[in-house]
C-alpha cells in the first residue's frame, strides 16, 4: 500500500531533489504539490514544480500559494539558487498548468475529500500552512 502525501514546498534546487525523490518512490503517492514564495517567487516555484511533474511524467496537481510571508518582507534566494530557483538544471518548459485554486484551498479540498490519511510534508516557507 502506498503512503499518500502532500508536498508544500518552494522548489529551488534543494526542494527539487525532495520532489524528485517523492515522485519516483514506489512507496509514495503524491496527491498534491502546493507552492509558496521562499527560495524564489511563487510563480517561479510553481513553474519549477510543474517542470518536475512533467519531467517525471506524473499526473500530480500543482497549486500556487502565498506570494509573500505573513509578517516580514519577502527576500528571495536567487543569489543562491539562481534566477529560476534551479540554476544549472535545464528542464523543458512545463506543459501542465497549475490548478485554478489557491494552494490553501487545494490543501483543504484534498485533505477533506480523502478517504485515507494524508501526510503533509512542508519543506518551504510555512505561509500556506499558517
Amino acid at each position: 500500500m502506498k503512503h499518500k502525501i502532500i508536498l508544500d514546498t518552494d522548489p529551488g534546487i534543494d526542494d527539487a531533489v525532495m520532489i524528485s525523490t517523492a515522485l519516483t518512490d514506489p512507496k509514495l503517492e503524491v496527491a498534491l504539490i502546493t507552492t509558496v514564495a521562499g527560495n524564489v517567487t511563487v510563480d517561479k516555484t510553481t513553474k519549477n514544480a510543474l517542470k518536475l511533474v512533467d519531467f517525471f511524467n506524473k499526473d500530480v496537481p500543482v497549486a500556487a500559494g502565498a506570494t509573500d510571508p505573513l509578517i516580514k518582507k519577502f527576500e528571495d534566494a536567487a543569489r543562491i539558487h539562481g534566477e529560476s530557483g534551479m540554476a544549472g538544471y535545464d528542464f523543458p518548459e512545463p506543459t501542465s498548468k497549475p490548478l485554478d485554486l489557491h494552494a490553501v484551498q487545494a490543501l483543504h479540498e484534498t485533505l477533506m475529500n480523502s478517504a485515507e490519511p494524508i501526510t503533509l510534508i512542508t519543506t518551504g516557507a510555512y505561509t500556506n500552512i499558517a
